[in-house]
């Protein structure tokens, strides 16, 4: 008979101190996965996100909260800048690429964001594939282009009109009177442009003038929306309108621009004239999600690794415990074997396959325990926090983490695996 199949006997026999020390060491792995791929992609999706702007600027309040509201639509705007703002700064020869954000309705708790086809410039689905999946971009106000977890949540079509609600977040003050028409839906993108509905940002200056009885009425919105109801095309661009609209209307506003810079380096020296000479925080992402990542994120991610490790050794300490209380009850079986020809190196070899076995099953188990419970808890992190993660990817620190923990596994064999070398035989025969 092989060692390794006399090893397998050995762990079956002892099927309940085998299954709990199994269990000990999935758990310690599978919650050091759970941690390194949440920290991972979240990593990466905030990354992504603040990699195409060097500027976002918002209304005076938190600049955290202004990157997380523009970026990743996870917190509310700190309320609107004067389109003068965007006029003064598109002419601004450090700017190469500004683009207006309209918040402050919902669709069913998912944001509707008012923008321009620009946004979407540059942004293609993980395939590689094109960002549209289906339908087309809008070109004029109340068409609507949706995201892939919004369409499929609300199992949106094209042509399909769908009702907006006033406010961040769900709520039941709906404009019934301005339906959007649904022209295109976003390939999934794991960001968060598959959580919210895009649209024309006249859109929302048409609502909140007609909601508001006491804003003023933009004239270019009022007219793109008369246009709209009788089927006539408008451009596509803000930069051709935005300036006529707002000469006709000193309090239009936006909720966010979003700057993109011909040198990356005069985001300092702009950011600091911006905050001195306008009604707007100017405020750079990059450095946020940094500080997000530093005081935050990483503080908290080293010690989920370090309850995970804690639980790992415990888990290896029992494969100690578990190997080195059978030595004693095995000892009239080794001293047969020994008896039979068997070495004090076949000894100690059986015992240590032992412990390669056990460790080995903890590990696929932990390593299937961490994916699937990422990939149940995927949905409700999504739902919640607006984060996309991915169970069924395979980092390659799992496999310095799952391989380590193999080799732990085995180390804590070789102790027991020495005693059982020493037992002397016959005195181990004699026992009853």
């Amino acid at each position: 008979m092989s060692d390794l199949k006399l090893a397998s006997l050995y762990v079956r026999a002892r099927t309940l101190i085998t299954t709990l020390t199994v269990i000990s060491v999935a758990l310690g792995l599978g919650l050091a996965i759970i941690v390194l791929l949440m920290s991972h992609q979240t990593q990466a999706l905030l990354t992504s996100e603040v990699g195409a702007w060097d500027l976002v600027i918002g209304a005076k309040g938190s600049p955290l909260q202004v990157v997380l509201n523009s970026l990743y639509y996870m917190d509310a705007p700190t309320g609107n800048i004067s389109v003068d703002v965007w006029r003064r700064l598109e002419r601004h020869p450090a700017v190469a690429r500004i683009l207006p954000l309209n918040m402050g309705d919902n669709f069913f708790g998912s944001p509707i964001i008012g923008t321009v086809p620009e946004f979407f410039a540059g942004r293609e689905a993980p395939s590689g594939k094109s960002l549209l999946a289906a339908g087309t971009m809008f070109t004029q106000p109340f068409e609507a282009v949706v995201g892939a977890e919004v369409a499929r949540r609300q199992r949106l079509k094209l042509g399909q009109e769908i009702i907006g609600a006033h406010g961040w977040g769900q709520t039941d003050d709906l404009h019934p009177q301005f339906p959007y028409t649904v022209v295109g839906v976003l390939a999934r993108t794991g960001t968060s442009l598959d959580r919210a509905v895009y649209t024309d940002y006249r859109s929302v200056w048409i609502i909140h003038a007609d909601h508001d009885p006491h804003q003023h009425q933009p004239k270019g919105g009022l007219e793109a929306h008369h246009a709209h109801e009788h089927g006539h095309e408008h451009a596509a661009g803000p930069h051709h309108e935005h300036e006529e609209e707002a000469s006709h209307d000193p309090y239009a506003e936006v909720t966010a621009l979003l700057v993109a810079l011909r040198q990356p380096a005069a985001r300092f020296g702009l950011v600091d004239s911006l905050n001195r000479q306008e009604k707007a925080l100017a405020v750079s992402p990059v450095e946020e999600i940094s500080k997000l990542d530093t005081t935050f994120i990483a503080p908290l991610r080293g010690v989920l690794l370090i309850v995970a490790y804690l639980v790992v050794l415990v888990s290896v300490m029992s494969i100690l415990i578990s190997l080195y209380l059978t030595i004693h009850q095995r000892r009239r079986d080794l001293a047969i074997l020994r008896s039979l020809g068997a070495t004090r190196g076949d000894i100690f070899r059986l015992i240590t396959l032992e412990a390669a076995l056990i460790s080995g099953l903890g590990v696929v188990l932990g390593w299937l325990f961490g994916h699937g419970l990422t990939a149940a808890l995927a949905p409700v992190i999504l739902e919640r926090y607006g984060l996309s993660v991915q169970a069924l990817q395979l980092l390659p620190g799992e496999l310095t983490v799952g391989f380590s923990v193999w080799v732990l596994g085995i180390l804590a064999g070789l102790w027991p695996a020495h005693n059982a070398c020493r037992l002397r035989v016959a005195e181990s025969l004699q026992e009853e």
